[in-house]
């Protein structure tokens, strides 16, 4: 498995970008959210990958932030959802707004993307609705929210795994989230 790729950005298109690995052009499709944060040509960058391997060939598709590609991954895993159609929903929904969607239930929110319908939508939720964390939920002030996150974050966390240690945790201080948190993330 290829974790990521650093190189030189040769070429820009309107779904993928070149990228010049040890003298080898490494076409490395991405979501919009990836493409608008990139670097312009000749500037080095890193994305993380996923590469998929079929009878036909091999394609790797690329993200700006591991946030990005766990959601690619879990989005493989529903049925009936390829990697353009997972591309299609990174583009157009923040990873925040997907998870706020699919707690929800609201499948309208992931029907703007190209090619996923209602039916589709319908089994994203289905399928990922215990897969993502839920909302953080704190007895006392809604700030300790923010603290508790920016203290995992300040730990080294992602953000992605700070919000899924937090996820479900009830306490009245940011002290105690953070233990619990912490214990989570150490199983």
């Amino acid at each position: 498995m290829i974790e990521y790729i650093r190189g030189m950005i040769e070429d820009i298109g309107q779904d993928y970008v070149v990228i010049d690995f040890m003298g080898i052009g490494i076409k490395v499709f991405v979501p919009f959210s990836t493409l608008k944060v990139l670097p312009s040509k000749g500037n080095i960058t890193k994305l993380y990958t996923y590469l998929q391997v079929r009878e036909d060939g091999f394609q790797i598709f690329g993200f700006k932030t591991k946030e990005e590609l766990d959601l690619f991954e879990k989005l493989l895993s529903v049925s009936g959802v390829g990697p353009k159609g997972a591309l299609s929903i990174l583009s157009v929904v923040s990873i925040d707004n997907f998870v706020k969607a699919v707690n929800a239930g609201d499948y309208k929110a992931l029907t703007i993307a190209p090619g996923i319908g209602k039916k589709t939508a319908e089994r994203i939720i289905l399928e990922l609705k215990d897969k993502l964390p839920k909302e953080i939920v704190f007895e006392g002030d809604n700030n300790f929210s923010n603290e508790a996150l920016e203290a995992l974050l300040a730990l080294g966390y992602t953000k992605s795994e700070a919000i899924y240690a937090l996820a479900d945790i009830t306490c009245d201080s940011v002290e105690e989230a953070v233990k619990q948190a912490l214990k989570k993330l150490m199983k």
